[in-house]
């Protein structure tokens, strides 16, 4: 059975995880105002509070309570794995299975401890429009979201095409907006043979275009076996 999803998942990466997907060190945090965007259970808003940044993050799932998000949360978990093992095109060892819904299911027990105690840091909004004023952030963070929530025809996740590539610059320029620098990851397909995710390339001449500096970087972390094409975009003003 092949894998796929008919929404976004509520999945989180750790404090670590998110630092090196997105090639930061702690250094390049301090004194900047910080967006994850979508921010779902991530617990970089979690660690960087208790670091003392100025952070926060925006997501629709922000509209429940904690106690509904952290049982979706290992719900979701638990059931996309299980999906995701059940596809022999897709599926990792076991150990290497087991780490990664272990890793899940840290950075959500983080997520939810702040998400209670700091809810004001947490907005609910979703892209392709955000509540902020312009220039609102110095770094705006968006990961597992764009590029992997396309169509399964496009190397993504998804059964459906909705989040399709005019929905991507939109999101982007909405990104750019808020926030002097942006860093977007992956760009590598998940689905399919291994390749760049089609609308990266058509996304980067379009924010390009508006005036905006734009880069591929590698990134610091592999996830699973995604080892090429393991960049992310930054986006910075020319």
């Amino acid at each position: 059975m092949t894998f796929s999803l008919d929404h976004v998942i509520f999945f989180g990466r750790t404090w670590n995880e998110c630092l090196s997907m997105y090639a930061l060190d702690e250094r390049d945090l301090d004194g900047r105002r910080i967006l994850d965007c979508p921010g779902g259970p991530d617990a970089l808003v979690a660690d960087g509070l208790a670091r003392g940044l100025d952070i926060q993050a925006v997501d629709p799932q922000y509209a429940f309570e904690p106690d509904v998000l952290e049982e979706r949360g290992r719900t979701e978990i638990g059931d996309s794995m299980k999906k995701w093992q059940e596809d022999p095109a897709q599926a990792w060892d076991q150990k290497q299975a087991d780490e990664f819904t272990q890793r899940k299911l840290e950075a959500l027990d983080s997520f939810i401890s702040a998400y209670r105690s700091h809810r004001d840091r947490f907005i609910e909004a979703s892209l392709p429009e955000l509540p902020f004023e312009d220039d609102a952030f110095d770094l705006v963070l968006s990961g597992h979201f764009l590029f992997l929530y396309a169509s399964i025809d496009h190397g993504g996740l998804m059964s459906h095409g909705q989040l399709d590539l005019d929905f991507h610059v939109k999101a982007v320029r909405e990104l750019v907006r808020v926030g002097r620098e942006v860093r977007i990851f992956p760009t590598f397909a998940t689905t399919g043979p291994a390749r760049r995710q089609p609308y990266v390339e058509p996304l980067m001449e379009a924010i390009a275009a508006d005036g905006f500096q734009v880069d591929l970087v590698p990134s610091n972390w592999v996830e699973g076996n995604f080892t090429q094409f393991n960049d992310l975009i930054r986006i910075t003003r020319s």
